[in-house]
């Protein structure tokens, strides 16, 4: 391989040296290629007269690595000239490295790339042998802002986990259903930042949010009501239901507790409590054994045993089945009737657990009553794709053993979910 070739292959310009054959230096890691930079570049950049002289060379290594396989280094023999006007010294610019860096343009324009993809600063770093702040500083250089995505038809908006101080304990993302990304994430899920954010959002494009998805959290219905006129509030269904199963989980425990800690029923509901708050249809088809009686029952029953034994978790698991039962294809109408008709049936108990979920429930009837109207929505409308974008953010803080810089955690999340192109090719 020539000399033009190499200095090609490394993104760097050949017209920056002089031009002489020298044969790649191997090193346990990959190669280091010798240069000399060029002389004859006599033209002072301060005062622009040619009345310079040589007056010192230094060697610097560049890092030109592609992979995580081959280490590749460019020793360059620098040149510094010193003008006989001014007085000054310089040492003319290569092209191909940014000046005072000592990495190649084109390694940064790849770890530049890397950043959309699902890889650590710390798997970066290790993939172009550089230290973790290194790369971190290539980030908030070379990326210093990402915008968000337009407002979706579909708005769904959730909140994640960031930070453990009282006022960033949770930032607030919004979604878009159709697209499968992520639209923005905004620091704070707290009235006043939303309001702030909401505020700088033309109307017109806020306007054509048609449907409002959401958990059931005060502050988002009180942005709803104030930017989203036009939309449909939809309460999004893992989060009604989510509401139930901890009520039916709450007292699973209280009755499990209550029998013989060497009963049939104290193991069973220990041991197997997801059985509790799944679809009747969905108990698994098997049996259980205890080693005290060798005798064997269905799961089915030993479900069924177990809730018959207390009147509030019988009312509960009851409720949450015909939750799960529910026909979608109803009408507006016929869905709110059967939320008002549940939250009543939790209101009357005498269990403190359901009495909050039913008026839970009221409180946010409208909103149920549209998620399980697949009618008047023309399709099944929910939150999942943010449970599932949210997964993977969680992913992304996990991996990173925490952003404590929020501006750089959105930037990166943001990169990684909306405007990965390998992901948008899939």
């Amino acid at each position: 391989m020539n000399f033009n070739t190499i200095l090609y292959r490394l993104g760097i310009d050949p017209d920056n040296f002089i031009n002489q054959e020298n044969e790649p230096i191997r090193t346990d890691k990959g190669f280091i290629y010798e240069v000399n930079q060029r002389t004859d570049q006599r033209i002072c950049p301060n005062c622009h007269n040619n009345h310079v002289t040589i007056k010192d060379y230094d060697i610097v290594e560049i890092n030109c690595s592609e992979t995580d396989q081959i280490e590749d280094i460019l020793r360059i023999r620098k040149v510094r000239f010193k003008c006989k006007d001014c007085g000054k010294t310089y040492t003319p610019a290569i092209k191909g490295i940014e000046p005072y860096s000592k990495t190649s343009s084109q390694t940064i324009q790849m770890i530049y790339n890397d950043f959309t993809d699902n890889l650590t600063f710390s798997q970066i770093a290790k993939r172009y042998r550089m230290s973790v702040n290194r790369v971190i500083q290539i980030f908030d250089e070379k990326v210093k802002y990402v915008p968000r995505r337009p407002l979706p038809e579909i708005l769904c908006i959730d909140e994640i986990r960031f930070e453990e101080e009282y006022d960033q304990k949770y930032c607030c993302v919004l979604y878009s259903l159709k697209d499968g990304e992520i639209v923005d994430i905004i620091k704070n899920r707290q009235l006043a930042y939303l309001k702030e954010y909401f505020e700088g959002i033309p109307k017109a494009e806020r306007d054509k949010v048609k449907y409002f998805i959401s958990d059931m959290y005060d502050g988002y219905k009180t942005i709803y009501r104030q930017y989203f006129k036009n939309a449909i509030h939809i309460i999004d269904l893992f989060h009604v239901i989510t509401q139930l199963t901890s009520a039916v989980n709450r007292l699973r425990v209280k009755v499990m507790n209550s029998q013989p800690h060497d009963s049939i029923y104290y193991h069973f509901m220990k041991a197997h409590w997801k059985q509790f708050l799944c679809r009747r249809s969905n108990i698994e088809n098997r049996f259980y054994t205890p080693k005290s009686t060798g005798i064997r029952y269905h799961f089915d029953d030993l479900v069924f045993e177990c809730v018959q034994s207390d009147p509030d978790l019988l009312t509960a698991y009851n409720i949450l089945q015909d939750l799960y039962k529910y026909n979608q294809k109803n009408n507006f109408q016929e869905a709110i009737d059967f939320v008002r008709f549940i939250s009543d049936r939790l209101i009357q108990s005498d269990n403190d657990y359901l009495i909050s979920v039913g008026r839970t429930y009221k409180k946010w009837e409208t909103g149920i009553a549209n998620c399980l109207a697949r009618s008047q929505n023309k399709i099944h409308l929910t939150n999942a794709i943010a449970e599932s974008l949210n997964n993977q953010l969680k992913t992304i803080i996990k991996s990173a053993y925490g952003y404590h810089n929020f501006e750089r955690f959105r930037k990166r999340a943001m990169l990684i979910i909306s405007y990965n192109p390998k992901r948008k090719s899939r």
